[in-house]
């Protein structure tokens, strides 16, 4: 059996984003120095433009020209945070709130603190609801506050508030590129596809120069497993900005979604190097991880777990590993305890206490944890009653498509007990939505074997074999693929 690794989102967004041209609108008269105010909004221009490492170098520029300008910080605290460089996060974070705290126009003060008050760590963190409210009366058009407000809403889960303030900014802004960008998300969210593309491809259309929009529209046609077309997005992507990490990350993914293992863990593998001790890093060592998973690399499975718990011991999906591997071990008690402990820590966070979405990954990772303990124990019934609990507590915020492995798990927890009819209700609106899944389709495929419905599980097949055309050689769910072909009595193409 493969090893179940739980993936727990229950961050917050650091990046509070603004307007392109800040200086007139959000920080006139922060400084006496044109050329400083000149790099400061162009510096902020490219953080929200996501060139990461330009807006770093021009903000820096900014703050050496005027070092009281608290804009720049800000604006080079969020572009670290979106890095990941934690140990620069820190001490631009210090400096970004000494230097708020000198501000003495109220209102420009407030605004810093708005922008400030969205990463965890700054003195302004827990003053944020107070300085929303307080922005709410006095200015409650500001780019910032719009966002804010888009940001809160999202919080809370609210997607029709969302919606209506991605709206207004549009409405106050009809170039806003970035409301085109959060309204494709909130379609592709929803299951609107062709919408969420209509939206991403206006967004490309106003922000002709940047990589962003590629990443995004790649990442629409990634869901519904039009991998080719996410490639090319992709590639655009990064050969527009070498830098673009996400879209790095995200052309690793396509080619490991088409089974071609060695390709996707060579870019993964190669970035890892370059975001080295950030937060990336982390997130690329996870990716790695969910590849060698869906693989059934079971060797590299448990180096990349134990290399990930060496590295971060203080991460909660380390101590969910750790948990995950004693359980493999048939370890049992301590891997119980370990997991209690680790969801026991989670629960008192203050995210948990705030957030309802943060609330559901922790609770989720916990019914996922029983799913994987019953499956190792052969409790079928057990499993699929863990899953499905970890599915349902997931389902009403999240994106049908960020949820399959978790209904495939489902599907076949429900196979193993003799239920190829149910599993096949858990399948077929996964692949209604991306046709392209190995796993899926290899389970589906021995469902209508099992219900003697040999068209159905020909047809299956037969889209497997299409799904992995492009596969590694030895990747095992070939040759599985080959055993099911052999059962169902169809011979091997050209033969």
């Amino acid at each position: 059996m493969k090893w179940i690794i739980i993936a727990l989102v229950a961050g917050v967004a650091l990046i509070a984003f603004g307007v392109m041209a800040t200086g007139s609108r959000n920080h006139g008269g922060a400084s006496h120095n044109p050329e400083a105010v000149r790099l400061c909004d162009e510096g902020t221009a490219d953080l929200h433009a996501f060139r990461l490492r330009a807006a770093v170098q021009k903000l820096g520029q900014a703050l050496q020209a005027d070092p009281a300008l608290a804009e720049a910080s800000i604006s080079r605290t969020l572009a670290f945070a979106q890095l990941g460089e934690r140990q620069n996060l820190k001490h631009e974070l210090a400096r970004a709130d000494s230097l708020t705290a000198a501000v003495k126009d109220d209102h420009r003060r407030l605004l810093a603190q708005l922008r400030l008050g969205s990463v965890n760590g700054s003195r302004y963190y827990v003053m944020r609801d107070s300085v929303y409210q307080s922005l709410k009366v006095t200015d409650p058009e500001n780019i910032y506050m719009l966002v804010a407000a888009a940001e809160r809403a999202e919080l809370a889960q609210d997607r029709d508030e969302v919606e209506k303030a991605w709206l207004r900014i549009l409405a106050k802004d009809p170039n806003y590129a970035n409301s085109y960008n959060q309204l494709g998300y909130m379609e592709l969210n929803r299951g609107n596809y062709e919408q969420a593309i209509e939206y991403m491809q206006k967004y490309a259309f106003l922000a002709p120069d940047l990589a962003n929009p590629h990443d995004s529209l790649g990442e629409v046609y990634m869901a519904l497993g039009r991998y080719e077309e996410a490639e090319a997005e992709f590639v655009k992507s990064v050969t527009m900005q070498s830098d673009f990490y996400h879209s790095l990350i995200n052309l690793g993914k396509v080619y490991l979604a088409r089974g071609e293992l060695r390709r996707g863990l060579d870019i993964l593998e190669k970035l890892r190097g370059q975001v080295a001790g950030s937060e990336l890093e982390v997130r690329v060592d996870r990716e790695i991880i969910s590849s060698y998973l869906r693989a059934g690399l079971q060797e590299e499975l448990a180096q990349s777990t134990a290399r990930f718990v060496a590295h971060y011991p203080d991460q909660d999906a380390a101590a969910i590993y750790r948990a995950v591997r004693l359980a493999y071990l048939g370890r049992t008690p301590a891997a119980q305890a370990v997991i209690d402990s680790a969801l026991a820590a989670m629960r008192a966070d203050d995210t948990y206490k705030r957030y309802e979405k943060a609330r559901q990954g922790v609770e989720s990772t916990g019914k996922q944890f029983e799913g994987i303990a019953a499956d190792l124990a052969g409790d079928s019934p057990r499993a699929a009653a863990a899953w499905g609990s970890a599915l349902r507590i997931l389902a009403p915020g999240a994106p049908r498509h960020e949820l399959f492995y978790l209904q495939y798990r489902l599907a076949a927890a429900l196979h193993a007990q003799g239920k190829p009819r149910e599993a096949l209700a858990e399948l077929d609106p996964m692949l209604a939505i991306n046709p392209r899944q190995p796993d899926a389709l290899l389970l589906k495929a021995r469902c209508h074997r099992e219900l003697g419905e040999q068209e159905a599980a020909i047809a299956a097949l037969q889209a497997l074999e299409q799904a992995l055309a492009k596969a590694d050689p030895d990747l095992p769910i070939l040759a599985q693929t080959a055993l099911l072909r052999k059962e169902l009595g169809v011979s091997t193409p050209g033969s």
